[in-house]
């Protein structure tokens, strides 16, 4: 799994691309969300895009398969991309896109792994110039049973986890 430190990605993928400041953040961020898209597409990870609420409280929604959290008012995007880690069953299996030093060391902590922004926009951009999406020939076969993230996400986001308890 992918987990986007939201406006440091956005602020570095922007910085690499124009010499401007972003003046239009909604725009922005609906472009950075359409390439991460495309590289989910062509290279089937799972990616999370997580923001600071920053005044504007974003809703959490699936954008074509890439989702997207606001970290909560009470919070920020750094301390629930933490938890997300520490929480779950296999930290080694999530790789967290950021810049952001402290942030950086706070994942490796917590077992995850870290890549540099402007690393994982180079390796996007390789994924773009190598060709569009795979095709699917497995699509109508029966879906494979779900990650434990993402059963862990479930169960907590829309469910009671009665796992365990009797």
């Amino acid at each position: 799994m992918l987990i986007i430190d939201g406006y440091n990605f956005l602020n570095a993928m922007f910085g690499l691309e124009h010499s401007m400041p972003i003046r239009d953040m909604q725009a922005a961020r609906i472009e950075m969300q359409d390439r991460l898209v495309r590289y989910r597409n062509i290279s089937g990870a799972k990616i999370r895009v997580v923001y600071d609420a920053r005044g504007v409280r974003l809703p959490n929604e699936d954008y074509s398969g890439v989702e997207i959290v606001c970290a909560p008012a009470s919070s920020n995007a750094d301390d629930h991309i933490v938890r997300t880690v520490q929480g779950s069953p296999r930290p080694a299996g999530i790789t967290v896109v950021t810049s952001d030093r402290d942030l950086g060391d706070r994942v490796k902590q917590a077992g995850g792994r870290v890549i540099l922004c402007k690393a994982f926009y180079r390796q996007m951009l390789a994924a773009f110039e190598q060709g569009a999406a795979p095709v699917d020939d497995k699509a109508h076969e029966k879906p494979t049973r779900p990650d434990p993230d993402e059963v862990d996400y479930f169960l907590r986001r829309f469910g009671d986890d009665t796992r365990g308890k009797k």
